[in-house]
């Protein structure tokens, strides 16, 4: 568009506008040459101002004081009305787009080793590998460091404490984000480990046909065993600690009656189990199931993920309050503090998966389906991120796809701060502050 046609449609526009001027200067004339006259006399209705006053210049006077009024009250209308769509627009516009492309907004140098991994935890990052655990900021700062050599680190974090222990080793280091709270060694083989908030540790124990479920403190000081074999109790998929450290839930895995069978059992080192010599304060067993994940939510509330489904366990002895069955087989579950999601692969052939997520009433929120490739998947902040070395896809808690695109760095794990359109994409060379357009 050229000068000419681009002054033209300004005026035209100015033109248009004008009805919603508070005043112009001719106004503001009008309004001066009133007030500059002096008022009536007592009880004068017919003309007492000196220089020819009359009751209908008064009256001109109100009238155009009434309509300045008026413009005004019109063009603060138009105006909020105007600010309220704009808002409206912007907040249907940023939730309902589908984002395909980005900006690097900020690219700081990663120098960490091949095989270097990340957990968030609040603001800061865990980043950890064989020779050493660090606590960063999105910035790559380092806050604190700590040094060990392991083979092949296993993590699990709970609030802003971290264990990493030494798979099929007998290290154990426990840290929070103000550093090392403790480390211990293990007299035997660990297979899994896992932390609660306050420090506890749950080990499992590999000897021979005995498998030892023990519980440490952040030192090392032994608080409970449970040993299990494949003839009694099965042999233990997985184990949790609640966030106070005060339950354990155990998946087994044993064969009852010639048939695989799951046992969920409960145990709490508090006063609930003193009553049992065992801490164990109630169980559920799946038949011809298998279990093989369990995880604490809080203090009271444990799910149980089996092959066709999963149930929620409530209360200070955990009994089942929901549960729920699927026809398809899992390929994927995530979850946060309130949803639980669960990836199948999509028998109508019309997408890749079908997602479907849940509350932990048992009632099914959202099912949807989905077209990406994916190595990890996580819930985090209230989005879920799916991402392989080469490209990312997000989808929102109502199962909206919100962003897709394939990445110029090979990715090493992607993090969500709730950050309006940011992420912090991290590769083997860079933190990435990415933004989504």
């Amino acid at each position: 568009m050229n000068n000419y046609k681009w002054k033209e449609r300004f005026q035209n526009i100015k033109e248009r506008l004008s009805i919603f001027r508070i005043a112009d200067d001719e106004d503001l004339d009008e309004l001066s040459e009133f007030s500059e006259q002096p008022a009536y006399e007592a009880g004068d209705r017919t003309g007492g101002r000196q220089g020819g006053g009359s009751l209908q210049e008064e009256l001109a006077f109100e009238d155009l004081l009434a309509r300045n009024r008026k413009r005004r009250l019109i063009t603060r209308s138009v105006l909020a009305a105007l600010l309220v769509c704009v808002i409206a627009g912007f907040y249907l516009y940023n939730r309902e787009h589908t984002f395909d492309d980005y900006i690097i907004a900020k690219s700081i140098e990663n120098s960490m080793t091949s095989g270097t991994q990340y957990e968030a935890v609040g603001k800061y990052l865990y980043r950890y590998n064989s020779d050493g655990v660090s606590c960063v900021t999105k910035k790559n700062e380092v806050k604190w460091s700590v040094t060990y050599s392991m083979q092949a680190p296993i993590v699990d974090v709970c609030g802003t404490t971290m264990v990493i222990a030494e798979q099929q080793g007998t290290q154990v280091y426990v840290v929070n984000e103000d550093g090392l709270l403790g480390s211990f060694t293990c007299l035997l083989p660990i297979l899994k480990v896992r932390v609660s908030n306050q420090g506890v540790v749950a080990v499992v124990l590999q000897d021979d046909d005995v498998t030892w479920v023990r519980l440490y403190d952040a030192s090392g000081e032994s608080i409970a065993n449970d040993k299990t074999t494949i003839s009694d109790s099965g042999y233990p998929l997985d184990v949790d600690l609640s966030p106070n450290g005060e339950k354990m839930v155990v998946s087994y895995l044993g064969i009852i009656e010639g048939v695989m069978t799951s046992t969920v059992a409960f145990y709490d080192f508090g006063s609930e189990g003193d009553a049992s010599s065992d801490y164990i304060v109630s169980s559920e067993t799946f038949s011809g199931n298998i279990v093989p994940q369990v995880f604490f939510m809080d203090n009271t509330t444990a799910v149980a993920v089996a092959d066709n489904g999963f149930a929620v366990f409530r209360g200070s002895t955990p009994e089942k309050s929901a549960e729920v069955s699927f026809d398809d087989e899992i390929v994927s579950c995530f979850y946060d503090e309130e949803t639980i999601g669960f990836l199948f692969a999509d028998a109508t052939g019309e997408n890749d998966y079908r997602m479907e997520l849940y509350n932990y009433r048992g009632k099914q929120k959202v099912s949807v389906g989905v077209d990406a490739r994916f190595d990890e998947i996580k819930m985090e902040n209230g989005q879920i991120l799916m991402y392989t070395a080469s490209s990312c896809t997000i989808y929102t808690k109502s199962g909206k796809l919100r962003f897709t695109s394939a990445y110029e760095k090979e990715i090493v794990d992607i993090f969500y701060f709730s950050e309006y359109r940011r992420y912090l994409v991290i590769t083997n060379d860079s933190f990435d502050r990415i933004r989504i357009c």
